[in-house]
């Protein structure tokens, strides 16, 4: 099974003064089955501030893998519970990106579906607040 479907991305940043900053990101993707797991794959655009980027999802059960290849590279591991550190490399340089999951929720099949995730979130040791990211997944 691929095909095409729409992705909403929806990214909701809380900081230690509780304001909040929410990016939304609607794109075409490719959405593949590999045994029971989900892989979203999409374009960045100039909107997320990635573009020349291509992001990868792979949605497991109980855990969530973010790749980043291109412009900005990042692997990221979503797991409740286990925190997870990824080198971060952006054209301006690179840093330690740290998530610390308390919310991973799948729920995908061949029709489209949903991915929910809650974290800490910190840059280079320095937490910088809370971290929503909703994804929802529907056929075109």
């Amino acid at each position: 099974m691929k095909k095409e479907v729409l992705v909403t991305v929806k990214g909701t940043l809380t900081d230690e003064l509780g304001e909040h900053e929410t990016i939304e990101l609607v794109t075409r993707a490719r959405l593949f089955r590999r045994n029971r797991d989900f892989y979203i794959v999409y374009n960045e655009s100039e909107l997320s501030g990635m573009a020349g980027t291509t992001t990868t999802l792979k949605a497991e059960p109980r855990r969530v893998t973010l790749n980043r290849m291109g412009a900005q590279e990042l692997k990221q591991v979503f797991e409740v519970g286990i925190p997870n550190r990824g080198n971060y490399v952006t054209p301006y340089g690179s840093m330690f990106c740290d998530v610390f999951p308390h919310k991973v929720e799948v729920d995908l099949t061949e029709m489209g579906g949903s991915i929910n995730l809650e974290y800490e979130l910190a840059l280079d040791r320095q937490l910088i607040g809370s971290r929503a990211l909703s994804i929802t997944v529907r056929e075109v």
